[in-house]
């Protein structure tokens, strides 16, 4: 990989999102966020619920929605394959308000006797759509 930027592929299973160079990707990593640099050391790692912060070669950037996936940096390159990928104007923010609501509501309804929630799935849920309201627009962050 160039020590001047990063050639960068993103990838869901049905579409290229981008392909091309970039000066910097910022990631949310299951251990934590991540940002890419130039020269980075070749690495795999798991992906987490969030924004992936794209800064492309000659100005601009782009945000997108992410859920899952891997990223893999070799020598090659940058390559994201990511489960779930969304541009910020593809985001249906009705769609995410409502999954917000429901997981809210499942998780504060939930007692100490109620074995029928499954906690993990609904504070994915609710990590998934505020990340979506919060790239939307929304939503502020940390919220």
């Amino acid at each position: 990989m160039s020590d001047k930027q990063l050639q960068v592929k993103i990838l869901s299973p049905d579409r290229i999102l981008f392909r091309g160079p970039a000066n910097s990707l910022g990631l949310p990593g299951e251990l934590g966020y991540m940002t890419l640099l130039p020269g980075h050391a070749a690495m795999v790692a798991a992906l987490d619920i969030g924004a992936l912060d794209l800064a492309k070669d000659g100005g601009g950037s782009e945000k997108l929605f992410i859920a899952g996936g891997f990223v893999d940096v070799s020598s090659e390159g940058v390559t994201v394959l990511a489960d779930v990928v969304e541009k910020s104007g593809e985001i249906n923010v009705e769609r995410a308000k409502k999954a917000l609501s429901r997981a809210e509501d499942r998780l504060t309804r939930k007692s100490a006797s109620d074995h029928t929630l499954d906690l993990p799935r609904a504070l994915a849920a609710k990590k998934r759509a505020q990340a979506r309201l919060e790239l939307a627009g929304v939503l502020k962050q940390g919220h």
